[in-house]
């Protein structure tokens, strides 16, 4: 009898953590190389004091360093890092607020509809930030280096001892949690609330137009709220560090303010605005469709 419901349980999980999975991998190999390309010169230009148009940055990047090692620089840590984030992402962003759906009491949710996606957005920010920092931090590095180098090789070099290294890698790592949390939080909420406002019920399928429009609307909060984040993390995380690294967050962010001005908190906001709008395009239709399928809809 408890082998018999073992197997039930585990049928009940395991086929939608599968399906998760090998959508979020083909989501991978759908968004990139262009997703790369948007958050390369996101980074250049939030790293970079610089008032050069994208168009004069693309072409500065192109003649120093030419496609693979300029355009494409931290292309192949971008692969990895985005492969491990879509394997585990997906089965996270169905499972876990059907589990914080189950797991509270009604009455929270009917006062706070949205409280179990709040709860799963932090669940997942913490987790991604402990995973994927020292992929951020190489990645960073490669995306904001001027000459091609082993990155490896230079964090270990320039260490004393494998607690320094370690160290190293994870530097960024608060500047990093808080734009995780903020940005899980905002995704998922708003997300899930506009994504419903456009349905009759909560099994309805979205059409192109409101998928569209979804995704227009999901990336206006998460720019406004998150870039200022997402920057201090570059100025922790980039190769010329040297000015953040010791800072602690608040120090970092008024640092940031005081060498750029406002605008340095959203520097290559554009870039990120186009790729957030792709990004959510691809993602719509496939937690629309997932949380139909395997998560609990709620209409907010």
């Amino acid at each position: 009898m408890s082998e018999s419901i073992f197997k039930v349980r585990t049928k009940k999980y395991l086929k939608p953590i599968l399906e998760t999975q090998i959508i979020g991998i083909s989501r991978v190999i759908l968004g990139l190389p262009i997703d790369h390309v948007f958050d390369r010169f996101k980074t250049l230009l939030q790293a970079e004091n610089t008032q050069s148009s994208m168009k004069q940055l693309f072409k500065d990047t192109y003649k120093r360093n030419g496609v693979l090692k300029g355009v494409f620089a931290g292309f192949s840590s971008q692969v990895s890092i985005q492969l491990f984030k879509q394997y585990y992402r997906w089965p996270m962003m169905i499972l876990i607020p059907k589990y914080y759906r189950e797991l509270l009491p009604q009455t929270w949710i009917e006062h706070h509809p949205a409280l179990h996606k709040g709860l799963a957005g932090a669940t997942i920010a913490l987790f991604e930030s402990f995973v994927t920092c020292p992929l951020e931090r190489i990645k960073c590095q490669l995306m904001t280096q001027h000459q091609s180098k082993s990155i490896l090789k230079q964090l270990w070099r320039n260490e004393r001892s494998l607690s320094h290294f370690m160290r190293n890698l994870y530097t960024g790592m608060e500047a990093m949690v808080l734009k995780q949390v903020v940005s899980w939080t905002n995704y998922l909420y708003w997300d899930h609330k506009i994504r419903y406002s456009f349905k009759e019920s909560p099994s309805h399928a979205l059409t192109l137009p409101q998928i569209a429009m979804c995704s227009l609307l999901t990336a206006i909060p998460n720019i406004l709220f998150v870039q200022p984040f997402d920057a201090v993390k570059t100025a922790y995380q980039m190769e010329q560090n040297g000015n953040y690294k010791q800072l602690t967050l608040p120090k970092a962010f008024i640092k940031v303010y005081k060498d750029k001005g406002l605008i340095g908190y959203y520097a290559g906001w554009q870039l990120r605005l186009s790729q957030f709008i792709v990004q959510a395009a691809l993602s719509t239709p496939v937690m629309d469709y997932l949380e139909r399928l395997h998560g609990l809809p709620n209409e907010l």
